[in-house]
């Protein structure tokens, strides 16, 4: 059982590591770079396109990447707390709904939250972690159809808030069953406004 989960547990970790780095730049950036004034995150339409399984060699597991994604507008954390709509110029969170599918044929269908840290009027970095259902079509199982994604972002956002992020990302059943060989992917997305952003 250790042996099978080694592939999954160095996915992870490289994913988390380059996360963490990211954050801890972000960090650094942030407090030199708020702005004054919050502005209301648009909906945003998200395509993507990657690689899956660029870390790996196998043939029947390395594919295109592509995804759709719904990434809702309105921050969660003011609904929680309304004093905390004082940190929307800084962070917020965000519901993610994405359907992702690959050249093999495999279907992933998702919700999440994504967790956006802004650095300045145009750096932006997301942080997201989702839950659903996966199909894995004519590429090795991943051993459950119960697959989870975390997923690091690092890109610009437009004046418009359209955006444009580099990402990658690490789909696996985080153990609940035996069979663990976890996948991952690198890509690109871009991020379009679907609604007219305006200040509080």
């Amino acid at each position: 059982m250790g042996t099978m989960s080694e592939p999954d547990s160095c996915g992870a970790n490289m994913v988390r590591i380059i996360g963490w780095m990211l954050l801890l730049i972000c960090g650094c950036v942030l407090p030199m770079s708020v702005q004054a004034q919050a502005i209301r995150q648009a909906d945003l339409f998200s395509f993507s396109v990657g690689y899956m399984d660029f870390d790996k060699t196998e043939s029947h597991r390395e594919s295109a990447d592509f995804r759709f994604e719904y990434r809702w507008g309105t921050s969660l954390l003011p609904m929680l707390q309304p004093s905390w709509q004082r940190w929307d110029h800084s962070v917020q969170v965000h519901p993610i709904f994405a359907t992702e599918t690959t050249s093999r044929g495999a279907l992933y269908g998702m919700g999440g939250l994504g967790m956006d840290l802004y650095m300045g009027p145009h750096g932006i970095f997301t942080w997201s972690e989702g839950v659903g259902l996966f199909y894995p079509g004519a590429m090795q199982p991943m051993g459950s159809v119960i697959e989870f994604r975390s997923q690091a972002e690092v890109g610009w956002r437009f004046t418009d808030q359209t955006r444009l992020t580099l990402q990658a990302s690490h789909i696996s059943n985080a153990h609940i069953t035996g069979r663990n060989p976890g996948a991952e992917i690198a890509g690109i997305y871009l991020h379009v406004p679907l609604d007219t952003p305006h200040r509080y």
